[in-house]
């Protein structure tokens, strides 16, 4: 009788501590920025958008494949991050000489059309994905996200979120230089 007694007294005061080991280990040691992607190391995925401006030519995943370093940025104007993003995605247009691709997310083709033309455009090609269906096949949480692609088409590397300087210089130059 007494064992069982303090069985019943024990176990909940166990079951709180491996509850609270639990929490404090995804408090501490878990990355919330860092969501795996099952495409590192994989070619992107094939597609074809058409072009935000209708005179160029559409954005394909062969275009990614151009023998250079690329950058392939997600955005929208109704993203307010991608909006604070953009200078940064001048910068490295033209200060760094970094070829950048994008797609336009789930947007107003007028709306963006007209940020672009009012902000600077630091794309090459810009591919209107107004269903998103190119956004789902490459894994896409939300905007904006940006893919590292090899001179290959392969994706080495995908940020979650704004890019700005500390990321640029501690992240995404680095692995451009490699």
């Amino acid at each position: 009788m007494n064992q069982l007694y303090l069985l019943k007294k024990i176990i909940p005061f166990l079951a709180l501590f491996a509850l609270l080991v639990l929490l404090s280990w995804e408090l501490f040691y878990s990355k919330p920025r860092e969501l795996p992607s099952a495409l590192i190391g994989e070619n992107i995925p094939s597609f074809t958008l058409p072009n935000l401006f209708p005179a160029q030519s559409s954005l394909t995943n062969k275009a990614l494949a151009s023998g250079h370093v690329v950058l392939l940025n997600v955005w929208a104007t109704w993203c307010e991050a991608c909006q604070y993003e953009h200078a940064m995605l001048m910068k490295i247009s033209h200060e760094y000489h970094i070829p950048i691709y994008s797609i336009d997310y789930k947007d107003n083709t007028a709306d963006a059309i007209h940020w672009l033309e009012k902000n600077g455009n630091p794309y090459l090609l810009t591919g209107d994905d107004k269903t998103g269906d190119v956004a789902i096949d490459l894994g896409v949480y939300g905007t904006p996200e940006t893919f590292v692609v090899n001179p290959a088409g392969k994706i080495i590397y995908r940020h979650i979120g704004v890019i700005d300087q500390k990321v640029w210089d501690e992240i995404l130059s680095p692995l451009i230089k490699t």
